[in-house]
């Protein structure tokens, strides 16, 4: 054990930053709060360094909306800081009462223990990068929700789409006519309501579209393209997916087995077993979930066949030969799997969340090979 350092743990929000620095030596603990502001914050801990003199003043806070802005004011005024993974703070037993100073001094003696996993924090411009793809994410939700308002208000309204055309699908360019030619022939708040609502649909397609195109663009720049190339390789995986994928996982090699970065993602199992018991459930969640859902939106149908369109095919034409090598086992790897899974009678969701936690492997050895 360090002697000479005093662990501090944040507390940060919009109104008031409350610290609690913890000396495990002594046991001394100072508590302190202070304006959510860089230079309220710097002032405090010049006061705890002439407190504390010749001991080295660590720091840590929690991984919240205020991202790394703050790790990085701090590292660049000289101080030590470390973002701390939210899942992996303890949770104690027994304690009804819950203040930020008083989670601010089990921060610091977690800190000070070793019980925290300290988040690897990306450079800015990735950040920037993995920042756009959340928003299209978010983005894509809201459309969703919108769609599905609207085919509840149509049906309130005695409006059914599939059953007065016979067509299949909705969201198409017949259901898109169909809906203005409905609009015309409506009256009242109907009319106003479904206008107005059409008319943020499309401006969410518009903006969706033009995300997509800068995507595109970014995934061509030199800075992706490599890696890009190594993941596009696969069978479901396109631009989007693979950028997803690079910029959430950000440097590979901190994931020493691909198991790490499974269990980082949230897709280990989860276990309840006791008394010779075994009781094994489904995934745990506790991760990344924009990393979750692009694995497992990649292995929707893919796994169903090892057969190769063109798409796939121009994608791989300047792609190096192991790399392509290591998405083949994987492709033969997750239609062995799958269609066994599907034939023993599992569900097809329970299949495609099988096949992505496989995926993960393959992909952590892919990214590896460009880092080497």
């Amino acid at each position: 054990m360090n002697q000479n350092i005093l662990h501090v743990g944040l507390d940060v929000d919009d109104t008031q930053y409350h610290g609690s620095a913890f000396n495990q030596q002594t046991g001394e603990v100072i508590n302190f709060k202070c304006r959510p502001t860089l230079k309220g914050l710097l002032t405090q801990l010049d006061k705890l360094q002439r407190h504390f003199q010749g001991c080295s003043i660590r720091l840590c806070y929690e991984a919240s909306y205020v991202g790394f802005h703050l790790q990085r004011d701090l590292r660049a005024h000289g101080w030590r800081c470390d973002v701390v993974a939210p899942s992996s703070i303890p949770s104690p037993r027994g304690k009804a009462v819950k203040t930020d100073r008083i989670d601010a001094g089990y921060l610091a003696q977690f800190y000070a223990n070793d019980l925290l996993t300290v988040v690897q924090p990306p450079d800015e411009d990735q950040e920037q990068d993995r920042d756009l793809l959340r928003t299209r994410q978010k983005l894509l939700q809201q459309r969703e929700q919108l769609r599905r308002h609207m085919h509840a208000l149509l049906r309130r309204n005695g409006l059914h789409f599939k059953a007065q055309t016979g067509y299949k699908s909705h969201w198409t360019k017949p259901h898109y006519a169909w809906l203005q030619r409905t609009i015309k022939g409506s009256s009242g708040s109907l009319k106003v309501n479904l206008s107005l609502l059409l008319r943020q649909l499309r401006g969410l397609d518009e903006l969706l579209a033009e995300y997509g195109r800068y995507i595109e663009e970014l995934a061509a720049t030199p800075r992706y393209h490599k890696t890009v190339q190594s993941l596009t390789c696969y069978k479901g995986i396109k631009n989007i997916f693979a950028l997803t994928m690079i910029t959430e996982i950000g440097d590979v090699q901190r994931f020493a087995h691909p198991r790490q970065l499974m269990s980082w993602i949230g897709m280990d199992v989860r276990e309840y077993s006791s008394g010779g018991k075994h009781n094994r459930m489904g995934i745990t969640k506790q991760g990344n979930r924009y990393l979750r859902t692009a694995f497992v939106e990649a292995n929707q149908r893919g796994y169903r066949s090892t057969r190769m369109g063109n798409h796939l095919k121009a994608r791989r034409k300047d792609t190096a030969p192991e790399l392509v090598a290591i998405a083949d086992r994987c492709l033969r790897r997750l239609n062995k799997k799958g269609n066994r899974l599907l034939l023993s009678g599992k569900h097809p969701n329970k299949v495609k969340v099988a096949c992505a936690r496989e995926m993960v492997g393959f992909v952590w050895e892919s990214l590896n090979a460009v880092a080497a």
